[in-house]
């Protein structure tokens, strides 16, 4: 199945760079892209290299007459529309990743991911966004939502369909969060992120709010979305510290266990939960956030920065790639709706 991205942004990019060169997604392929206001020179260009990722050492090559990109020997459509409804779908695209982060809520109208089902001559049979879906769209992440096969059987049956894939905050704080309910219980949780820089700030003080160079607070909708994916009710409050920093980001998870716990126990239940593939771990101490570039987990935790409170309160440290851990979550996602939709 072909697979059309609307966006051209650093999770799209990332998706872009894994599907071409990571063999766990070798049966996916890219068919077109929609690049919105980015050149395909420009494209290809960040794709090659990225101040925060690094070279890509992907090769590239550029018809601008046909509008096609060749990225590894797989050739990519690309067209530039800023309207949903006006993007011309090659007629065998059926499946496509809404990467914009603006077409993500179905509640409002202009930014309804559905406008895509209006372009002309399309065949999507489906859309999933790289994103947190809005207006009562429903989140999926492997291993993470109970009875992901039951729900996505219903959500593909509703064809066409529209999905959200969550957050990397989300994605990071899932493992960590629902490992200690399933083993030990959770009175209460309060998350802390130190994230790495987005889009949505400036350089300088102006309308998005302070400079993107200094450290700022900032809300996190991760502790609604990690409750609305594992379909819990944790008490889960939190705090996103957004920092300055490329790529890479903390995450601390500092909850109240419903028992009294040891280290010992608490690494035995990561090594044996549900996640275990999808949790790294580093070998050295303390790394820095750059360490984590690259790391496809979802999750990589620092044992030696385990600590326990009173027996009974637990704070966790690990970090997280909110680009290429993320997407390559996402990506997983992507192969099991896939697999249903056959």
């Amino acid at each position: 199945m072909k697979i059309g991205i609307n966006g051209t942004g650093l999770t799209a990019r990332a998706i872009i760079k894994l599907v071409a060169t990571n063999d766990e997604f070798a049966d996916l392929q890219i068919a077109q892209i929609n690049g919105r206001s980015m050149t395909i020179e420009i494209l290809r260009d960040r794709l090659l290299y990225s101040t925060a990722q690094g070279h890509s050492n992907l090769n590239i090559e550029i018809n601008k007459e046909k509008s096609e990109l060749l990225v590894n020997n797989q050739k990519i459509k690309y067209t530039q529309m800023t309207k949903p409804e006006k993007i011309e779908w090659l007629p065998d695209v059926n499946l496509l990743i809404e990467s914009t982060g603006k077409f993500r809520d179905i509640s409002k109208v202009d930014d309804d991911p559905r406008r895509h089902f209006k372009s002309p001559k399309n065949n999507l049979k489906g859309i999933i966004i790289s994103a947190p879906g809005k207006g009562g769209l429903q989140d999926l992440m492997i291993a993470a939502s109970p009875n992901i096969d039951e729900d996505l059987e219903k959500i593909i049956a509703t064809e066409p369909f529209v999905l959200g894939g969550a957050s990397c905050t989300t994605t990071a704080t899932i493992p960590i969060v629902d490992t200690l309910d399933e083993y030990f219980g959770i009175e209460s949780c309060y998350l802390t992120t130190i994230h790495a820089v987005t889009r949505s700030q400036d350089i300088l003080d102006g309308s998005k709010g302070w400079s993107g160079m200094d450290t700022l607070l900032h809300t996190t909708g991760a502790t609604k979305a990690t409750n609305k994916v594992l379909k819990k009710e944790i008490p889960l409050n939190g705090i996103a510290y957004r920092t300055s920093d490329k790529a890479g980001s903390f995450i601390q998870i500092d909850a109240v266990l419903k028992k009294k716990v040891t280290q010992e126990e608490i690494l035995a239940a990561f090594k044996k939960c549900k996640y275990t593939k999808y949790i790294s771990y580093p070998n050295v101490r303390s790394p820095p956030s750059s360490f984590i570039r690259g790391d496809t987990n979802m999750v990589m935790l620092i044992p030696d920065e385990i600590t326990i409170v009173n027996g009974n309160r637990v704070i966790i440290r690990g970090l997280y790639d909110n680009e290429e851990g993320y997407a390559a979550h996402f990506l997983r996602l992507i192969q099991l709706v896939i697999s249903k939709m056959k």
